[in-house]
């Protein structure tokens, strides 16, 4: 998760995951998740984005909550057990180097230098660069606000927007290659651009494949640690009435 890197940056941070706390959100937490939509609602406006990423946007949160109200009972069973409120991956990876270095790579290479891109360059060559940020800081706000939801639900979010997010990534390289033949004005900028976008779709490629799915993932295999709910039906997934109580009991 990417706000975990952000927090750590003025006091502890994210990056899949936002630190493991009960407590009340501070007021610079607040702050931080305002600017990140701040930025996110800039780009939409000034430059826009495609409707079906801006769709998606709105209708992946919106599949999340309603899954975690519906299916799993807003994460009854497990916050029944008042363990504290861990980051994604519970924590697994919080404070190792090779851990901090992954991190600090994509903040610079998928949020700072795409920012600055797609500020300074010309809209023509940095327009393509606009929808995976967009996506991206959507999803850092969403894992920040599904901490206490269920588990299966808190890493699809990551792994949902990192899979739509490679559409666009793709575009944006597919682009960037054809605008190499147009012409030699702004030369620098396309290819500083294709150099951006081929990095960052190698490394949200690999953060999917490989990190999510190989390493994160299999963290929660855990039936103790993540509770199973007992559902009406095969098919739909429906839960059983006093789900909760009765695992209680």
């Amino acid at each position: 998760n990417i706000f975990f890197l952000f927090q750590r940056k003025s006091s502890t941070s994210q990056e899949n995951m936002s630190e493991s706390s009960s407590s009340t959100p501070s007021s610079s937490y607040f702050s931080r998740l305002f600017v990140f939509f701040g930025i996110a609602v800039f780009l939409i406006l000034k430059y826009s984005i495609p409707t079906l990423d801006f769709c998606f946007c709105l209708g992946f949160p919106t599949y999340i909550w309603l899954a975690n109200t519906v299916c799993f009972d807003c994460n009854r069973l497990a916050l029944s057990l008042n363990r504290p409120v861990e980051s994604l991956a519970r924590g697994q990876f919080r404070g190792k180097p090779s851990f901090k270095m992954y991190m600090t790579c994509f903040q610079v290479m998928t949020v700072m230098l795409p920012l600055v891109f797609i500020i300074l360059a010309p809209l023509a060559v940095a327009s393509e660069a606009v929808s995976p940020l967009v996506l991206l800081l959507v999803q850092v706000m969403m894992e920040n606000s599904t901490q206490k939801f269920h588990d299966a639900l808190r890493i699809l979010v990551p792994i949902g927007f990192n899979a739509y997010r490679l559409k666009p990534l793709i575009s944006w390289v597919v682009v960037a290659i054809e605008m190499l033949h147009d012409d030699e004005q702004e030369i620098i900028w396309r290819i500083f651009g294709l150099v951006l976008a081929v990095m960052n779709l190698a490394m949200w490629t690999y953060n999917l494949f490989i990190f999510l799915l190989l390493r994160v993932l299999p963290v929660y295999f855990d039936p103790e640690y993540t509770p199973a709910i007992d559902m009406a039906y095969t098919v739909m997934p429906i839960p059983k009435k006093n789900t909760s109580e009765q695992k209680k009991r």
